[in-house]
């Protein structure tokens, strides 16, 4: 192992005119050249791809170049020797390389890659016997959580889907003797996903529970190289289909793991359901209607049902997968948890680390505080702007008036990320500070947190449009006419319906288009053109006269080692973004479809360019995904259930503000002057009808959800055979006569 090269210091004698191969790379190329074709037809037909597919992982280590050399030098040679020898004593390889970069060639004989300094890659794979040590291991923690039993009465039932790398027998469910037993073969079945998620597991895992305690930050980043293969035919084959279906998923799964691919699962599902909604939109749209009380009642008794049913699907999914229970059961225990005392456990009697919920309590109240006050400043911004945008497009008529009309939304876009990055880090901070245990746990309260800044940056705009420019436009024209010193300054005419549905309008297709455009079209041109100045820097290595010292090695080396480095200076991809946009779209769907009826049509059309688009950003512009198993969409669909019940309200108001007509909870309308401008203005009536609404939704919610109750789901359906199983087969135990 070349232990000792890193920044600042000689390379080792291998390195040294013609360097030794390197292993890692030609295990790659060697599995790579045992690859099946991946095709539409035969790399969705099972369940898990061929293990010549294979990954491990790259360990990637930064290290400042400025300042005393020799000092810089002693402690990256120091922290590289922890690494490695951390890596081997967990029972892994690992082989270290100068990080090189592509360049241009600017003229022939010119070498076409450079060394990049300070930066040091660390190429690491599992040896088999390892791998299978780390597999029994897991196979013995599901099976202790129950896992195994569930997975396999999905098996018995027929559920498609359902084959894992962790299949036993019936008996061997009672048997851990039977339930560990694997061969040399084994490993050759496991999964892409389930090897990388194992391998990563002893890499990250703490040193005196097997692992090698290398993490990402402070210059350590852990992360597994893409497949292109795979990558090219998977973006090409999406980009060939109307519908993603289930194959499609399996694929995703044995490839990415089950986060991604629940991901994807949702984003189909909401796709699909979005259908409903938006043929009724462009129906009402045709009848020339707006504000249309049918229209508000079946997008709320769709949200319902949208909502619930995936609640139900997603139970399914985890159980057909195999992954039910798995965030209580294999759930990992946090590195930066710390314990107040170890106190006896009940059951068992060991000492088990405990944080008494009484201080974490006093730090959530903390946090709450912080976070309303971060969420104060974000109101006051986006007032401010909306202040701003309002008085330049609706009473300012002096010079400018255009360019002007633009600068509110020129400043809010400058303050945004700005504001966006502080409360990421507050909210970090904070989650740590309340100390919890386990990964799912402390995610999920990230999640909230930084959720609830989302929310108030995508919809507070519109709910001040709605319900305080409108109603009080005179107030607002008579302060700026007392106060302002401008000449130019007229009346606002604008209908108060047009008003609503021209920003509704205007806001949604706008953020749609620059979410597609940023979060996928602009890293996809970048990385296009990295990857035309690679195969540049490939072609012209080859005739290269010279090489830098501390890359002299082969060309084809050269180029897997450069494709690594790059791949290092990806972002990392979560899966928060992706499903913060989408409920963040369902809100404005929900929420405001009644003003601009074809809203759900345009999130239907953004959603089909979304699937893809996400699938071409994970493929191109991150860093591959490191696999995570998860049963459920975790808090979000929490939070579709809290915008289920504020669609209730929300539609409500809007109807009764803006519809002329007159009936059940709508008064009659004195002045059509007053109800083309403002529209209904009267709190008390509007007090009323939010109660109504309220009261209203509950009802219709809970018909919805005793009415599914009685079509169990699937997996009701596998849990109770599994219990029966269960039971008969401990009474044909039973010595009874």
């Amino acid at each position: 192992m070349d232990k000792d090269s890193g920044p600042g210091m000689d390379p080792p004698a291998a390195d040294r005119g013609q360097p030794g191969p390197l292993r890692f790379q030609q295990h790659w190329d060697t599995e790579r050249q045992r690859k099946l074709a991946v095709t539409a037809d035969s790399a969705v037909a099972g369940d898990t791809l061929p293990q010549s597919a294979f990954a491990d992982f790259v360990v990637s280590l930064r290290f400042a170049t400025g300042g005393d050399r020799a000092h810089a030098a002693a402690q990256a040679a120091g922290e590289l020797r922890r690494v490695v020898t951390a890596l081997t004593q967990a029972g892994l390889d690992a082989e270290v390389r100068q990080a090189v970069r592509a360049r241009r060639g600017r003229g022939r004989g010119q070498a076409a890659y450079e060394t990049d300094a300070g930066h040091v890659l660390v190429f690491v794979s599992c040896p088999r016997a390892r791998l299978l040590q780390e597999w029994r291991r897991a196979r013995l923690h599901d099976w202790l959580g129950g896992m195994v039993a569930l997975r396999r009465a999905a098996r018995d039932a027929g559920a498609a889907g359902a084959a894992d790398p962790y299949e036993v027998d019936a008996d061997a469910r009672d048997d851990p003797a039977r339930l560990l037993a694997a061969d040399a073969a084994t490993a050759d079945e496991i999964s892409v996903a389930e090897r990388q998620r194992l391998v990563h597991r002893v890499i990250t895992g703490a040193a005196d529970d097997g692992g090698a305690a290398v993490r990402s930050g402070g210059g350590v980043a852990v992360l597994a190289l893409h497949d292109a293969a795979f990558n090219r035919e998977w973006v090409r084959h999406w980009a060939r289909k109307w519908l993603v279906d289930g194959r499609d998923l399996r694929r995703i799964r044995a490839h990415f793991g089950e986060e991604i691919a629940l991901y994807f699962a949702f984003l189909q599902s909401y796709f699909l359901w979005l259908a409903l909604p938006a043929a009724a939109g462009v129906a009402v749209r045709v009848a020339g209607g707006g504000f249309a009380w049918p229209l508000a009642a079946a997008l709320v008794v769709w949200t319902v049902v949208f909502t619930e049913t995936w609640a139900r699907r997603e139970a399914d999914i985890a159980t057909f997968w195999g992954v039910h229970g798995v965030e209580h059961a294999a759930d990992s225990r946090r590195a930066a948890f710390r314990p107040d005392a170890h106190v006896p456990d009940p059951a068992t009697g060991e000492p088990v680390p405990v944080f008494s919920p009484v201080r974490r309590w006093a730090r959530r109240a903390l946090g709450v505080g912080v976070i309303a006050a971060l969420a104060s400043v974000l109101a006051a911004l986006v007032a401010a702007i909306f202040a701003l945008q309002t008085f330049f497009g609706e009473f300012y008529a002096g010079p400018l008036a255009s360019v002007l009309g633009l600068a509110p939304v020129v400043l809010f876009s400058a303050c945004l990320p700005t504001y966006t990055a502080v409360c990421t880090r507050a909210a970090l901070a904070l989650t740590e500070y309340e100390n919890y245990e386990y990964e799912t746990e402390f995610a999920a309260q990230l999640t909230v947190k930084l959720f609830v800044f989302r929310f108030l940056q995508d919809q507070l705009y519109l709910f001040l449009t709605a319900w305080v420019f409108v109603p009080y436009r005179d107030s607002f024209e008579r302060w700026l006419s007392r106060g302002s010193q401008l000449a130019a300054v007229k009346s606002s005419d604008t209908p108060a319906t047009a008003m609503v549905q021209t920003l509704l309008a205007g806001f949604v297709v706008t953020s749609q288009a620059l979410s597609l455009v940023t979060e996928t079209a602009v890293p996809l041109a970048l990385r296009w053109w990295t990857a035309r100045s690679r195969r540049a820097a490939a072609s012209a290595s080859a005739s290269a006269a010279t090489l830098p010292p501390a890359a002299a090695c082969s060309p084809a080396q050269l180029q897997f080692i450069a494709r690594a480095a790059e791949e290092t200076r990806l972002p990392e991809y979560s899966t928060f973004e992706d499903y913060a946009e989408m409920a963040s779209q369902f809100g404005r769907v929900a929420f405001f479809s009644v003003a601009w009826p074809l809203a759900p049509l345009a999130a239907f059309v953004n959603n089909w360019f979304e699937l893809r688009g996400d699938a071409a950003k994970i493929a191109g512009a991150t860093q591959r995904p490191i696999p995570r198993r998860v049963e459920s969409i975790g808090p979000w669909l929490g939070a579709l259930r809290l915008m289920c019940w504020l669609a209730s309200i929300t539609n409500a108001l809007l109807v009764y503000q803006f519809n002329p007509a007159t009936g059940l909870l709508l008064p009659p309308v004195a002045d059509p002057d007053a109800m083309k401008r403002y529209g209904r203005t009267g709190l008390t009536m509007a007090l009323v009808v939010l109660l109504f609404a309220e009261h209203a939704f509950l009802a219709v919610r809970w018909l919805i959800i005793r009415a599914m109750a009685s079509w169990p789901s699937a997996y009701a359906r596998i849990v109770d055979r599994d219990r029966a199983l269960s039971r008969r087969r401990w009474l044909d135990r039973a010595p009874l006569s």
